[in-house]
């Protein structure tokens, strides 16, 4: 039973994410609306984005890089880890396949705090303030090249407002002479 309302729980969740774009409110009303948590909030037509990526390259003389994502969180908002199971909202990177560069290992992150979440039912890792994810590569490209990707992610205001987005980003790899 508690699979069931976990599995009904994910499944509202996503299809809230999925259609709350997709409506006939007026521009500029302010309605209230209930979120995948429970609690009533009010939106409008402004877009927030309370998290702000960037992204940098460390090479070494040895032929390895790592690519940095670092995400600032604005206050109270918190960002989930991609260690979260299946049905929670998490972070998650998609890198371009190319034969320029091999992955070392998987993409690495700070320590996240933890806590149970009532409204998911589950315990979940979050970052306050600030994220930072490491995919360390093996550089096989004499030439530089541009490894582009995107990052699917959540960031919530204590469950009463939560925003889903996808951010595009690119690193710009020297070759390995």
């Amino acid at each position: 039973m508690k699979i069931k309302s976990q599995l009904l729980l994910t499944v509202l969740f996503l299809s809230y994410l999925a259609f709350s774009s997709c409506s006939d409110k007026k521009p500029g009303a302010n309605v209230k609306e209930k979120n995948p948590f429970g609690i009533t909030s009010d939106t409008g037509t402004q877009i927030l984005q309370p998290c702000h990526w960037s992204f940098t390259v460390e090479q070494s003389a040895n032929g390895e890089a790592i690519l940095i994502s670092k995400a600032k969180l604005d206050s109270g908002w918190h960002l989930y880890s991609q260690h979260i199971s299946d049905k929670g909202p998490r972070t998650e990177f998609a890198y371009d396949s190319l034969d320029t560069y091999k992955f070392l290992g998987d993409t690495q992150e700070g320590k996240p705090s933890k806590e149970y979440n009532p409204y998911l039912e589950m315990e979940v890792l979050y970052f306050e303030k600030e994220a930072v994810f490491e995919q360390k590569i093996e550089v096989l490209s004499r030439r530089d090249f541009t490894i582009a990707g995107t990052i699917d992610y959540m960031v919530c205001l204590d469950q009463s407002q939560c925003v889903h987005s996808d951010e595009e980003f690119s690193f710009k790899v020297k070759g390995n002479p």
